[in-house]
């Protein structure tokens, strides 16, 4: 009896749903919104690539001085700011000492076999003085030669070229353990005693408390423009605490392959023009040093999203009548903002961002 009920119920429902005039439609999608593109135009105008370089004015440095071997400073007899001479001492190791005696025990050694050698060499020439037989004479020529043979094997053991003057050549040593100036100037910076040197890092910088100049570093992301610097480069520099002031100087030195200065120092010397006064600069000062790489006047440009590269060809995409089209041009300069057009667009020309 239900199972025969349920199919007249819904057959009654279906019934009146239809005489109500109630009717099922299928739902509208909801259309979506065609999206606007951002457009450029091409315009004409200024572009002006510029770098930063931050730095400290300081004096000019002559020299970077190092001990020739390694060792720990026991004595320094000049500090930082000191005027020195050249050829003035500046320091010592601790093991000018075991060189100093270890220098006279080798004096001794080489004095004794160079008076066993006159003493040869004296009774060569009483022989041949006396007109002493002519074996007797040999005799004494190769004692003389044997002598010579010590001496020289004395100084091989000690280390020295019979060539060269010895004793010379045991002062030279022994001044290994000594440091001196090379030429006239300001100490910048010095070691402190009990300071472990080597020959790879200077003990003293020399410098010219009469030229000043910015020693600056570039930014590892920009070193690429280095490739766009040159030594006599004109900069502009100014002065971190008074942006107000601006000065002029020029490039001293670049690091190699860029200019003359040492591959292994990435600084860069900007030489001011300018004297320090209270109201421009001092030694110490930060500086910020704007370096132009590029500055072209009237040049046509676009914003660099509207330019696109690909497999090695740049391009954009204009509107036309038959749709968007693509035309490659050749771009120059290029900032943040601008985008050189050398060719291949026109002044007010319309282009479509991607």
């Amino acid at each position: 009896m239900k199972k025969t009920l349920i199919p007249i119920l819904l057959a009654l429902f279906l019934f009146l749903t239809a005489c109500n005039g109630v009717a099922v439609r299928e739902a509208t999608p909801t259309p979506f919104p065609t999206p606007v593109r951002e457009t450029f135009s091409v315009e004409r105008g200024d572009i002006l690539v510029e770098t930063p370089l931050y730095g400290r004015v300081s004096q000019r440095i002559l020299a970077a001085v190092s001990f020739e071997i390694s060792g720990k400073v026991s004595t320094v007899y000049a500090q930082a700011g000191d005027l020195v001479e050249a050829g003035q001492l500046l320091a010592e190791l601790e093991e000018l000492k075991g060189l100093s005696e270890q220098a006279s025990e080798t004096r001794d050694a080489i004095r004794r076999a160079q008076i066993a050698l006159e003493i040869e060499q004296l009774a060569l020439e009483k022989a041949r003085a006396e007109n002493q037989p002519s074996y007797d004479i040999r005799a004494q020529e190769l004692k003389l030669e044997l002598a010579q043979m010590t001496y020289n094997d004395a100084l091989a053991k000690l280390g020295l070229d019979p060539a060269i003057d010895a004793f010379g050549q045991l002062d030279a040593q022994v001044a290994r353990a000594r440091l001196y100036a090379p030429l006239d100037g300001s100490i910048l910076s010095g070691v402190d005693v009990g300071r472990s040197v080597s020959p790879n890092n200077p003990a003293f910088i020399i410098g010219d408390e009469s030229q000043l100049e910015v020693v600056t570093q570039i930014e590892p992301n920009r070193e690429k423009d280095l490739a766009e610097m040159f030594e006599g480069m004109a900069v502009v520099i100014v002065p971190d605490d008074r942006p107000s002031v601006q000065l002029t100087g020029k490039i001293r030195q670049l690091p190699a392959p860029y200019g003359t200065g040492p591959s292994d120092d990435r600084a860069i010397y900007v030489r001011i023009d300018q004297p320090p006064s209270d109201d421009t600069y001092q030694v110490g000062d930060k500086m910020t040093v704007k370096v132009t790489l590029a500055d072209k006047k009237g040049i046509l440009w676009l914003h660099p999203e509207a330019v696109r590269t690909s497999g090695g060809r740049t391009f954009v995409i204009i509107n036309s009548p038959e749709g968007p089209k693509r035309i490659e041009v050749e771009t120059g300069l290029r900032t943040n903002l601008m985008v050189e057009i050398v060719s291949g667009l026109e002044e007010g020309q319309v282009v479509v961002a991607p």
